[in-house]
């Protein structure tokens, strides 16, 4: 189910190369996907520690195995700020 919503990088690679994958889900799909795991509900990161921004997406990064090495939410504004460095740093 992971695969399907990985960024477009993701599908052009072979999944088993051994490299881990950035995931990112919106929170109310990452919610249905285990509903035993409690999901923040504020951005998790640096830049908003100590305000509260409502999360909207969750990441995760999981590594060769399968297994997710970390695990966050963040808010719109920082999910954008990720998007556009990965863009910056892949092309």
């Amino acid at each position: 189910m992971f695969i399907k919503n990985c960024d477009r990088t993701v599908h052009d690679k072979h999944l088993e190369d051994g490299q881990p994958r950035w995931i990112r889900l919106p929170i109310a799909e990452a919610r249905l996907l285990n509903a035993l795991v409690e999901l923040p509900a504020y951005c998790e990161t640096l830049r908003h520690q100590g305000k509260r921004r409502t999360a909207t997406t969750f990441h995760a990064v999981v590594n060769a195995r399968g297994q997710p090495d970390r695990l966050w939410v963040a808010c719109s504004e920082c999910t954008n700020l990720m998007m556009d460095d990965l863009e910056t740093t892949v092309a």
